[in-house]
């Protein structure tokens, strides 16, 4: 086959929450998807090559969330078949951003894939939170770093913001061996919660906020406790409280469910990352539950074009 335009983009894991800032905080980790797009000579029906994470689930063709997302932006007549080629180290529904990533790879590669940027970074990220439902793992995927996300009420389009974040902190995540879909996972939380639950959540995550910025972790671990969506989730992920209590013990400074699980989440300091992700994955062990961990920076670049022709 003969290739008539090519563009390769990577995109980041990311957590969301990061505990008491549900739908709302969000962090990119340096973890990358990469997306190769390519149109190449002949007709027919997209073709979709996966490698690593998801190789051997994710549909290929027309279905799959990374062609569904550039079919928004590329024109609906090409000279040419796509061809997307991905490599994915992102693990699949396990609250990291996976869909998200593969949202704006798409998206992404279909703006760029002539050379000339189709639309605005505001468009395409818009269109990605339309595709992937809500702003918080969008926004950091996208912008790199710590983020906070806004999602008016009514028809208005949501605002993504970076925040400062102290360099000495960086992430241990500990993934189980099983899949949570972000519909199961949000299917377990109520309609409604109480006021003081509201308040809590809220006290923390303003707190949170600042702690990140300064690098003062003292009682970071207190102000990632959270009553709006981790108690409630807490049976689908057995072990999670004593996960989190393990990593908080073995020196992390704070740790949370990483988006809507089973992932979980902590930050670190130093050289703690390995003491903290072996504690965890103990105590999911200690519940008959397989994991293993990763030691992760933080991404400050977020999307990324590589390679175009």
């Amino acid at each position: 086959m003969k290739t008539l335009a090519r563009v390769t983009v990577s995109v980041p894991a990311s957590t969301s929450n990061l505990g008491p800032g549900f739908d709302c905080l969000g962090l990119a980790l340096d973890l990358r998807n990469e997306l190769t797009l390519e149109l190449v000579d002949g007709r027919g029906p997209a073709i979709v090559e996966i490698q690593g994470e998801g190789a051997d689930s994710l549909p290929r063709g027309e279905s799959n969330m990374m062609v569904k997302a550039a079919r928004e932006v590329l024109p609906r007549r090409l000279p040419g078949r796509l061809l997307f080629k991905a490599v994915n180290r992102i693990p699949l529904a396990r609250g990291l951003g996976s869909s998200a990533a593969a949202a704006v790879a798409g998206l992404w590669t279909g703006a760029h894939l002539f050379g000339t940027l189709r639309r605005s970074e505001d468009e395409l990220s818009d269109l990605a939170v339309k595709l992937e439902g809500h702003p918080d793992n969008v926004a950091p995927c996208v912008h790199g770093g710590l983020t906070a996300s806004l999602t008016p009420a009514g028809h208005g389009r949501p605002r993504a913001h970076r925040l400062p974040l102290h360099p000495s902190l960086s992430a241990a995540v500990c993934i189980p061996a099983f899949e949570l879909s972000t519909r199961k996972a949000r299917a377990a939380l109520p309609s409604r919660v109480p006021m003081a639950d509201a308040v809590f959540n809220a006290s923390r995550a303003i707190l949170l906020v600042r702690a990140l910025e300064t690098g003062r972790t003292e009682r970071m671990a207190e102000l990632m406790d959270d009553r709006l969506h981790q108690p409630y989730r807490a049976r689908l992920v057995p072990g999670l409280a004593s996960a989190l209590e393990a990593a908080v013990k073995a020196g992390a400074a704070g740790a949370a469910l990483s988006g809507s699980g089973p992932t979980v989440f902590a930050f670190v300091t130093g050289d703690s990352a390995r003491r903290v992700g072996e504690a965890m994955k103990r105590a999911f062990a200690r519940r008959r539950v397989a994991s293993r961990w990763l030691a992760l920076d933080v991404d400050h670049q977020g999307v990324r074009v590589e390679r175009s022709k």
